[in-house]
């Protein structure tokens, strides 16, 4: 009986005792996607010398092909996508195919 009563009595404590939550911090920095490029066909791509690397020319925007992805620097920032005109998603870091001493050093 004392079991009993002692075990009532705890499960009313835990029930009426507000238990401490843990405060949690998220911070997100997002950057709106480039503006859409508009092409009325998929865009013609010509392959860098001794590369992998595929460019559009004749447009005003730095658009590449590499390895399945299509990669656009805008604003500072570099932005990647499977599609040539949507989709485009931030990407924090400089591709590996762009950075410089890496192009001279590989190709």
């Amino acid at each position: 009986m004392k079991k009993l009563l002692l075990g009532t009595m705890l499960l009313a404590l835990v029930i009426v005792i507000p238990i401490p939550t843990m405060a949690q911090v998220d911070i997100r920095i997002s950057f709106p996607p480039p503006p859409p490029i508009v092409f009325p066909a998929p865009p013609e791509v010509i392959v860098i010398p001794d590369t992998y690397v595929y460019v559009v020319p004749d447009i005003d925007v730095d658009i590449y092909f590499w390895d399945g992805w299509w990669w656009r620097l805008w604003e500072g920032r570099w932005y990647h996508s499977r599609y040539y005109n949507r989709d485009w998603i931030y990407y924090r870091y400089i591709p590996y195919q762009y950075c410089p001493v890496k192009v001279l050093k590989k190709f």
